[in-house]
């Protein structure tokens, strides 16, 4: 017997955009004119946006229109700091009204992150080569250091990062010089320098369509932590950091700026809303003249109705909500920002109800129920400056209940808790029964070296809070991406094969989705009510004889 029972898929592309060139905030840079060489000042300007290029004044609007410098200049063996943490500021229509400002930005006479009166600086031709750095949203406490050692950058929440920019370093030279295998490209002395950030936080979505044919999808019923019975914001379950320390360096053959990020011990949360689903219209199969829709009874209409999912993965239906995103608060987007985690180590896991609509005008509705879907760890190591899309299919083949199966109790209204007593949902972490504490499934290397204790100078050192993650060897599951709650297993809506344990046939006690009703026809003719039996030479026979 072929089995054929609904599965929600996960799409064999899953989209993410990062730190390519086109991706970057970029700045344009151009020669001073009109004063000698050894006089000319030091320029800065900048455009930006993350993902895409932005125009000079939204990049001026993303880096809050204003960023710092840290510059240092080498002459022989020395090397000597040139710009401490200098402040450099966007004001419209200012740009030429200085020696100093070219494009609208300026620097001199402006305080310093450091609380010091900046001051003209002015290129040095005798100095073999001159480094810049930039970052713009750092907070009170944070400074940039150097040139070479790159920056520690403290992350409370995600909220405070969606404005935090960081620059590739800038090399320049007497006379602008070509990359080698080992030297980055150089700027001469003279032009304004120009930076390129890119955002620290990372950023993603979470879209579904529908390809049953015949019906529409509506009205997804998600179960995520803390979720509410029958709530409809798009809710998914991995290691989502809550903080921690972002580290920039800096590739020497390439300038690139180079972040990463390491999510504090024990700081994440378990599962993450995304907004709830702009739904579209969906089309009528009843051909009712002059009603092209298809009503969420499922009934013809006139009017466009938005509750349906989309039919391609072109035009898939996403979580929308309000965010922070480059330090403004509610604004409406598709992409919500994230911490990165690239040592991820956990799988993310849906689960959900959802509602198929005939399109024949029937009014006719399934309910289906339990859906259930994980993404695997290798496509969840989310690096900064990069954005990724989940897109999920909803077909004819998904392991949701259209009986009354399910991991939970049925509640009033649309939804229910799989699991009521560890908060809903089915990404709940794992608690030490002795502590009561979330057991974290990889902590920082015990490896790692140590480093000095400020407090105790001589002493043993303590742990790196920059050390790496790996997986805790007391994850009561180990790190398989895969908390395996047993109070909450996912549901199998298949046995083995009685006749044949090496196949599975549909749980009759408990069965699963979408099975095609079919017919056939057998005709049965009788004659006065009597069956006729005639010999094959035609003459009766009525004693029905048997030969």
């Amino acid at each position: 017997m072929k089995i054929k029972k609904l599965t929600m898929t996960l799409l064999a592309g899953i989209i993410l955009a990062g730190c390519t060139n086109d991706d970057a905030i970029t700045v344009v840079t151009g020669p001073q004119k009109g004063t000698a060489a050894e006089e000319t000042p030091i320029l800065f300007r900048s455009n930006a946006k993350a993902v895409t290029r932005a125009s000079h004044e939204e990049s001026a609007q993303l880096l809050g229109k204003k960023f710092y410098v840290f510059g240092t200049k080498t002459i022989g063996e020395t090397t000597s700091t040139l710009f401490d943490n200098y402040l450099v500021e966007y004001s419209e229509g200012t740009a030429g009204k200085t020696a100093t400002n070219t494009s609208d930005w300026e620097y001199a006479g402006k305080l310093s992150k450091k609380g010091a009166t900046q001051s003209v600086k002015y290129w040095d031709y005798s100095a073999q080569h001159t480094d810049f750095v930039a970052a713009a949203g750092l907070g009170e406490g944070e400074i940039i250091k150097n040139t070479t050692d790159g920056m520690r950058i403290a992350v409370s929440s995600v909220e405070t990062m969606t404005n935090v920019y960081v620059a590739d370093r800038i090399t320049a030279t007497p006379t602008a010089q070509a990359a080698t295998g080992t030297t980055p490209a150089t700027e001469a002395y003279g032009n304004t320098i120009t930076f390129q950030f890119r955002r620290l936080n990372a950023r993603m979505r979470i879209g579904f369509y529908e390809t049953i044919s015949g019906y529409a999808v509506k009205d997804l019923v998600f179960y995520y932590i803390g979720a509410p019975n029958g709530s409809y914001t798009v809710g998914a379950g991995t290691a989502f950091p809550k903080s921690g320390v972002y580290t920039v360096d800096y590739d020497d053959a390439t300038n690139a700026a180079v972040s990463t990020f390491v999510g504090a011990n024990n700081k994440y949360d378990f599962s993450n809303t995304f907004g709830q689903l702009a739904y579209t219209s969906a089309p009528s199969q009843a051909g009712v003249e002059g009603m092209p829709y298809i009503a969420a009874n499922g009934t013809p209409t006139d009017a466009a109705v938005n509750r349906f999912l989309g039919t391609t993965s072109a035009t898939a239906t996403f979580g929308r909500g309000y965010y922070t995103i480059d330090g403004t608060e509610g604004v409406e987007s598709d992409f919500k920002p994230i911490l990165p985690n690239e040592n991820n180590k956990m799988k993310m896991q849906l689960r959900l109800d959802y509602t198929l609509v005939a399109l024949d005008g029937s009014g006719e509705e399934i309910h289906v129920r339990d859906a259930y879907v994980s993404v695997p760890v290798d496509y969840l190591n989310w690096k900064p400056n990069y954005s990724y899309t989940y897109i999920f299919r909803i077909s004819e083949n998904t392991n949701g209940y259209t009986g009354e199966g399910g991991g939970g109790d049925i509640t009033d209204g649309p939804g229910r808790d799989p699991d009521p007593d560890n908060g809903g949902g089915d990404n709940d972490p794992i608690v030490d029964p002795e502590t009561g504490e979330i057991i974290d499934p990889y902590v920082p290397d015990p490896d790692w070296p140590l480093i000095p204790d400020p407090d105790d100078p001589d002493g043993p050192g303590v742990p790196d809070p920059d050390a790496p993650l790996v997986p805790n060897p007391d994850y009561p599951d180990g790190p398989d991406g895969d908390q395996h709650d047993p109070s909450n297993p996912v549901p199998d809506p298949t046995i083995p094969d009685p006749e044949n344990p090496d196949e599975v046939i549909p749980d009759p006690s408990n069965p699963a989705s979408l099975f095609p009703i079919t017919f056939d026809a057998v005709v049965i003719e009788t004659q006065d009510g009597q069956t006729v039996y005639t010999n094959i030479d035609g003459t009766d026979n009525s004693s029905n004889t048997e030969h």
